[in-house]
């Protein structure tokens, strides 16, 4: 395609300067069928034989006259089916072109949105990864938490709190079809004894 395109982005500045170029002979050329004029010069005497050659002479003329016109007519003719062709040619490559352009452009954004979108799930994994070690620190932290208690407890002699756990909810990455949310998920309490026993 983008060869395609290069070619066409090659070919049409062609066709531009072509078409005024066609224009300007064609002009010319009416202008020149438009002030075809003719001279005639008329016999000094009105005798027969002056007559006959005036006669003769424009007869000729006229028959010359006449063929240049036509010469005229048909190099305009040429001219104007050539300029057609070259209009209609520059229409057909221009539309092509746009249309190759914008196919371009939508593969070009259907490229960077896949690259964008793994980049996406890349980075909402990560966050998922990053939360589930927050979780399971928080979980840790809870299970020493309730192991240091009781015994703070004691050596004070009365009941107190050295830690509040005011949250329940880390930040968690869903993932849901073709979206993304950046929502909270709830802290899994029920983890603190495989945490416990695990160390």
């Amino acid at each position: 395609m983008s060869q395609m395109i290069a070619e066409l982005q090659a070919e049409i500045p062609v066709l531009q300067a072509e078409i005024p170029s066609l224009q300007g002979e064609l002009d010319e050329l009416r202008k020149q069928r438009s002030t075809f004029r003719v001279a005639v010069a008329f016999p000094k005497n009105n005798s027969p034989e002056a007559l006959a050659e005036f006669h003769q002479r424009n007869a000729s003329a006229a028959a010359s006259w006449l063929e240049q016109l036509k010469e005229i007519d048909r190099a305009i003719q040429a001219l104007e089916s050539q300029l057609k062709q070259k209009q209609s040619l520059l229409i057909q490559k221009q539309v092509l072109l746009d249309k190759l352009c914008f196919q371009q452009e939508l593969l070009e954004l259907e490229r960077r949105v896949q690259a964008g979108g793994k980049r996406l799930q890349s980075q909402g994994q990560k966050i998922n990864q990053l939360a589930a070690e927050l979780e399971a620190e928080i979980l840790s932290f809870r299970a020493i938490y309730e192991e240091v208690n009781p015994i703070y407890c004691q050596w004070l002699e009365k009941p107190v709190n050295i830690a509040e756990f005011s949250t329940n909810i880390i930040p968690h990455v869903y993932f849901q079809g073709n979206r993304f949310e950046l929502g909270n998920k709830e802290i899994e309490w029920n983890q603190e004894s495989e945490v416990e026993g695990g160390e």
